[in-house]
C-alpha cells in the first residue's frame, strides 16, 4: 500500500474488490491532484475497468475508501454532488447516433438544465462546430470521440475520466484531442486517462501502472525510465517506425 497523504482532488485509499474467488483489486492507493493529468496503464484484466466502475458508483468496493473533492463516495446523501463533479468518457460511443452533433449536445444541456449556448461553446472548443448538423452515425471515428469528449464535459466537471479515448483516432486526431485535454486541465480540472499507448504518457504529469490488481509503479515518466523498469524511448522509436512504414 502506498502512503496516504490526505489531500488531492481524488484520494483512492487501499481499495479492494473480489469476484467470488478472484481478487481483482488488492489494495489500490493513489492520489490525483487539482489540475493534474494522471495516466493509468495496464494489460487487459489488470483491474482498470473495475476501479473506474467503483469510482463512478456503478460497483461497490469490498473495502477501502475513495474521496472526491472532499466527499466520501459512500456518502449516499452526496451522491448527486459526486455525479456533478465527475465527467466520464467511455471507450465506446454512447451518445445518440440518430441525432446531429448539435442535437446531442443540446439534449445533454437540457438534462443538466444548461443554456444551449453551452453546446455552441463546446462545439467550438472540441473542434466539431463544422459538423454541427451531421448525424453522429455519419461522423468519422475521430470526430465521434471529440463529440464524446464534449458530452463528457457538458456540465463542467472537476474530475474527468477518459477511458482509452484515442483508440479509434489517427495521429492527427490524437494531437487535436490532447490539445483539448490540456485546455480542460488548465481550468483546474483533474484528469484520469486510461491508455494502452505508452507514447501518450508524455502528455501526463505522472502515471500509475496497474498490474494484477496492484499498483506496481506510481510516478513520472522520467522516474519510470530511471527505475530501469522499461526503456520508454525504445518503445517510442519502435512505434514511430511502424507509423512511418
Amino acid at each position: 500500500m502506498v502512503e496516504y497523504f490526505g489531500y488531492g482532488m481524488i484520494e483512492i485509499i487501499d481499495v479492494k474488490k473480489s469476484y467470488k474467488d478472484k481478487e481483482v483489486l488488492k489494495g489500490v492507493s493513489f492520489n490525483i491532484f487539482d489540475g493534474e493529468i494522471k495516466g493509468m496503464i495496464g494489460v487487459n484484466g489488470a483491474g482498470k475497468s473495475t476501479l473506474i466502475e467503483i469510482i463512478c458508483g456503478v460497483k461497490k468496493m469490498d473495502s477501502g475508501k475513495i474521496v472526491i473533492n472532499g466527499i466520501d463516495i459512500k456518502n449516499r446523501a452526496k451522491k448527486r454532488d459526486i455525479q456533478n463533479i465527475i465527467g466520464y468518457m467511455p471507450q465506446t460511443f454512447s451518445l445518440f447516433n440518430d441525432l446531429t452533433v448539435c442535437e446531442n449536445l443540446e439534449y445533454l444541456c437540457a438534462v443538466y438544465g444548461l443554456s444551449k449556448a453551452r453546446a455552441n461553446e463546446l462545439m467550438e472548443m472540441c473542434q466539431i462546430k463544422d459538423h454541427a448538423k451531421t448525424l453522429a452515425r455519419n461522423l468519422s471515428g475521430g470526430y465521434r470521440q471529440l463529440l464524446s469528449m464534449a458530452g463528457a464535459i457538458i456540465h463542467s466537471p472537476k474530475f474527468l475520466i477518459l477511458d482509452e479515448p484515442t483508440a479509434s483516432m489517427d495521429p492527427i486526431f490524437r494531437r487535436k484531442f490532447w490539445k483539448i485535454v490540456h485546455k480542460i486541465r488548465s481550468k483546474d480540472v483533474s484528469v484520469l486517462v486510461i491508455t494502452h499507448y505508452m507514447e501518450e504518457l508524455v502528455e501526463c504529469d505522472n502515471f500509475v501502472c496497474l498490474s494484477g490488481g496492484n499498483i506496481t509503479f506510481s510516478g513520472s515518466l522520467n522516474e519510470f525510465k530511471a527505475d530501469g523498469k522499461l526503456d520508454i524511448e525504445q518503445i517510442l522509436n519502435k512505434y514511430s517506425g511502424k507509423m512511418n512504414e
